[in-house]
């Protein structure tokens, strides 16, 4: 079992597999670079809310796997951005936001629209 609260996506199967799960539940993509200071409050905040929703949360450590990063970016339209959050609902991006906004409060409020937040 892994020591993570977040599913990893690591190749375009990953993504695809994510992308689908989406039309069932809104789903978190996570982007986080390991070298950036703002990107390690990021995953402190995600795993925050991660422990709190009901929400699958993947996670792309961007100097591992840009080419997943990249396809996100050129499949959703949403400019690469690290730490940066995309919500997928219906297999389409419903939010996105970047940096500093990546906290569990803003994510919090975006899942209240779809009512899987319970807290």
């Amino acid at each position: 079992m892994s020591d993570t609260p977040f599913l990893p996506l690591t190749s375009d199967t990953d993504w695809a597999e994510a992308r689908d799960r989406s039309a069932e539940r809104p789903i978190i993509i996570f982007k986080h670079s390991s070298s950036c200071p703002v990107s390690g409050q990021a995953d402190a905040e995600m795993t925050q809310l991660a422990e709190e929703v009901d929400v699958p949360i993947y996670k792309v450590v961007v100097q591992n796997h840009r080419a997943v990063s990249n396809i996100i970016e050129t499949e959703l339209g949403i400019r690469h951005e690290t730490p940066q959050t995309i919500v997928l609902h219906e297999q389409s991006p419903v939010f996105d936001t970047s940096h500093f906004n990546v906290t569990a409060d803003t994510l919090r409020e975006e899942l209240r629209r779809f009512s899987v937040y319970t807290q």
